[in-house]
């Protein structure tokens, strides 16, 4: 790692948007729980009252066809909402799949 660089390491960029959405989410009355190190379909999972949210977080907003699908199909399969969360000019955005 090169101290005197002034951009983290992706790792840290999309941990850091992580812990930007869940205390979005905790916010807005979810209880939610990050998945650490996962490379699995969701980097969070949020619950309220009965809903869940399966959310993967994207600072760039790209996720494949095959990985939107991959959450959809899991998140059907749960009784879940499929969440795209990323930026939109500089602003948190919540995409439902």
């Amino acid at each position: 790692m090169n101290r005197g660089s002034s951009q983290a390491p992706p790792y840290e960029k999309g941990r850091s948007f992580e812990y930007r959405v869940k205390r979005h989410l905790e916010g807005m009355g979810y209880t939610v729980f990050r998945a650490g190190g996962s490379r699995g379909p969701a980097d969070l999972l949020a619950m309220k009252r009965g809903e869940l949210l399966l959310v993967q977080c994207r600072t760039g907003g790209y996720l494949s066809p095959r990985r939107r699908d991959r959450l959809r199909i899991l998140a059907e399969n749960l009784g879940a909402r499929a969440i795209l969360a990323h930026r939109k000019k500089g602003n948190l955005t919540l995409e439902e799949l």
